[in-house]
């Protein structure tokens, strides 16, 4: 079975095709902050229940599936003042959502 080679990251280490480098993954994670600095706190926990109670269906067309994710139309980083505006929310199944996260901020395409 063919399989693609390691790319060589930023930092010189040789990582395998669709994973992330664990040197720069850790320097990533703290540049990030926590998901509480992020603006994801005890505001956005109660709104995103409120919605996904009131949305409970994947917003992917033919899914079908539990919505389990509050996904942001607009971002965060772009519009802070939409954190908490259930209008600037669609639900999504968590399988959707991590695709969706993946492709707005250009991570690998996953495997399989």
């Amino acid at each position: 079975m063919p399989y693609a080679p390691p790319k060589a990251c930023k930092c010189g280490a040789l990582v395998p095709y669709g994973r992330r480098c664990p040197r720069c993954a850790k320097a990533h994670d703290k540049a990030r902050g926590t998901a509480h600095q992020r603006g994801y706190d005890g505001d956005w926990k109660r709104v995103r229940a409120e919605f996904i109670k009131t949305n409970p269906v994947c917003d992917e067309p033919g899914c079908g599936r539990a919505a389990i994710d509050a996904d942001h139309i607009v971002s965060v980083r772009e519009a802070p003042h939409r954190r908490l505006d259930p209008t600037n929310l669609r639900p999504y199944c968590h399988a959707h959502h991590s695709e969706r996260t993946r492709r707005d901020q250009g991570g690998p395409r996953p495997r399989g």
